[in-house]
């Protein structure tokens, strides 16, 4: 391999050796009741693409629309929520209250993100194959602001 490959080569960041969701989900169970799955007040599920071992399936039906919204940035206050990443969800049975928060997260290292009114706190990169933007850390973006960025 020439020194040009090589440097060509280490000026790429590959992605998929990488990649970090961009958001996490933390579920508490905050109010329990008469419930088949057991749930008492405390327990958490934190989870991020698969859904989380011992949840049950009924309320997390339920409450994909919430976790889907919030995959997506949306602001929960606009739902009533006092804060823009949470949100409480009464199971169907109205047995059981989860409060649901999203942890956003940047995708290369995985910390997490501040949230505040505006929004997500975070800078961004640019994927450019396939062409998607990034959200990161601020030492993320010192890191690899050079970098050409695939998957």
């Amino acid at each position: 391999m020439t020194s040009e490959n090589h440097s060509e080569k280490e000026s790429i960041l590959r992605l998929r050796d990488n990649w970090e969701e961009a958001v996490a989900f933390r579920v508490t169970i905050i109010d329990d009741g008469n419930c088949r799955a057991n749930h008492k007040v405390g327990q958490k599920f934190e989870f991020s693409w698969k859904s989380p071992e011992g949840i049950c399936t009924e309320s997390l039906v339920g409450m994909y629309p919430i976790l889907h919204s919030m995959r997506v940035f949306g602001d929960m206050r606009e739902l009533g929520s006092s804060e823009r990443n949470v949100r409480v969800y009464n199971c169907p049975s109205r047995e059981i209250k989860f409060k649901i928060k999203a942890l956003y997260k940047c995708n290369i290292c995985g910390s997490q993100l501040q949230v505040n009114q505006d929004g997500v706190q975070s800078l961004q990169l640019q994927c450019t194959k396939p062409e998607f933007p990034l959200r990161v850390c601020e030492s993320c973006y010192s890191n690899y602001k050079e970098k050409r960025i695939e998957w």
